[in-house]
């Protein structure tokens, strides 16, 4: 065992130095789904990716995308159907997407900062902030932080907190997968492109330009800001938010359990909750007419 194991090390160890790239090969044609001009804007001496688009005289949409994906990646299917009426933000938030990576310190409430920041460079002073997965949690520090620039708040498939007994293991589970990473160059990445294809919420004419926008990490900032999101926790202040809320839960969500969702909607100020049969975690892929239709309704209700 101890010789296999040895081989296996001096292989990886021998491909890591001197193997090729290795890059699927996608069928044609490929297209890609969302095209969005962007530009950057700095904060302090930090660049940040921004784009927008929709009616110039809309209302105001802010978009916040979750770990380890990227504003296009994530809302490419729900993004344009609000566009169609509401003028739409998106932001790369620091080490994600095309904003450049930091080795600082990630902490959620600083993300919402570096989101504050950002808007009220690029002319939005108050916009119905949405925030999926960890953009749950960058939407509601933008809304305890912020509250004059969050006029209204959606979280989808967002939590509050981490329980402490899943705490444990998930930071376990970072470190494993930071040191398989590591040593062999592949990991998350190529699982979250491979699944949203395998399971076809992405289609296949797609995947070149998915498989681009998960490759857009760097291990070590995806693993700072995981544990941020393990550290993260409203609990003590999400009952005073004072913003319109609308919490969207997808029913069999296998990252986010459902308890932890209601748990969340529960502490918040009299929220309107709308329940995605069928739909997983990757819910803004497989049911974004849903998500669209619940968002528009939330905004337009008096």
């Amino acid at each position: 065992m101890k010789r296999m194991l040895r081989a296996l090390g001096m292989f990886i160890a021998g491909w890591r130095v001197l193997g090729p790239i290795v890059t699927p090969r996608f069928k044609a044609p490929q297209t890609h789904p969302w095209r969005i001009p962007g530009r950057t804007v700095f904060v302090g001496d930090r660049e940040f990716m921004v784009r927008q688009t929709g009616p110039t005289d809309g209302r105001h949409v802010v978009l916040v995308h979750g770990l380890g994906g990227a504003s296009l990646a994530e809302w490419f299917k729900v993004g344009p159907a609000l566009a169609e009426r509401y003028r739409l933000t998106v932001v790369d938030h620091r080490s994600h997407g095309l904003s450049p990576k930091t080795t600082d310190r990630f902490e959620i409430q600083d993300v919402a900062d570096d989101m504050a920041a950002v808007l009220a460079q690029v002319g939005v002073t108050e916009a119905c902030v949405v925030g999926y997965s960890m953009g749950g949690t960058i939407a509601q520090a933008l809304a305890h932080r912020h509250p004059h620039m969050v006029e209204r708040l959606v979280l989808a498939a967002a939590f509050s907190r981490h329980p402490r007994s899943w705490r444990v293991a998930r930071v376990a589970g970072i470190w494993v997968i930071r040191a398989w990473e590591r040593v062999t160059g592949t990991g998350s990445a190529e699982v979250r492109a491979l699944y949203l294809l395998g399971t076809r919420a992405v289609e296949r004419r797609h995947a070149r330009w998915l498989w681009e926008e998960t490759h857009r990490r760097d291990i070590e900032a995806g693993a700072a800001a995981s544990f941020a999101l393990l550290r993260f926790d409203s609990a003590t202040w999400i009952g005073t938010l004072s913003q319109p809320a609308l919490v969207i839960i997808p029913l069999k969500d296998q990252l986010v359990p459902t308890r932890w969702q209601y748990d969340m909607a529960a502490a918040l100020r009299e929220p309107r909750v709308v329940e995605l049969v069928g739909a997983r975690h990757e819910a803004p892929f497989t049911h974004p007419q849903e998500m669209v239709d619940a968002i528009t309704e939330f905004i337009e209700k008096d």
